[in-house]
């Protein structure tokens, strides 16, 4: 014990490193068990596309949705996303699947959404990247 100890004096930047990363890894997979809302795939994501109760909200900038599209979502912009809950709620949808660009701000949207009382709602992983990644396809336009 006392060579680890030792060990740890001597080499204290290297054991600070390991001691942060480690924390770090913790901390990612308590607030992944923690979500109150699924992380899905382009699979998962296609079979749910278009279907009764489904409503798909594309948390994008206007430019982005021009590019490209899932056919049948809903564009509203994240930042926007909060005022239009109501909205969304209006439609007493089954479930709100919610995709972005990468993913990083749907899983904000979706954090939105179960705070705003909503309670089956997932977010596409990987975003429209990962949709186009399987070759699915994209609308463009309005």
């Amino acid at each position: 014990m006392q060579t680890f100890f030792e060990f740890l004096m001597r080499h204290w930047v290297l054991s600070l490193v390991a001691l942060v990363l480690i924390v770090m890894l913790i901390g990612n997979e308590l607030s992944r068990r923690l979500q109150k809302f699924r992380t899905i795939d382009p699979s998962e994501v296609a079979r749910k596309a278009g279907r009764e109760g489904v409503v798909l909200i594309d948390v994008r900038e206007p430019n982005e949705w021009k590019e490209g599209h899932i056919k049948g979502a809903r564009h509203i912009p994240l930042g926007k996303l909060d005022d239009r809950l109501g909205e969304i709620r209006s439609e007493s949808p089954d479930e709100v699947v919610i995709y972005c660009r990468s993913g990083n701000r749907s899983a904000t949207a979706a954090n939105l959404l179960v705070k705003g009382g909503f309670e089956q709602v997932s977010h596409l992983g990987g975003g429209i990247l990962a949709w186009e990644s399987q070759n699915y396809p994209v609308s463009k336009g309005k």
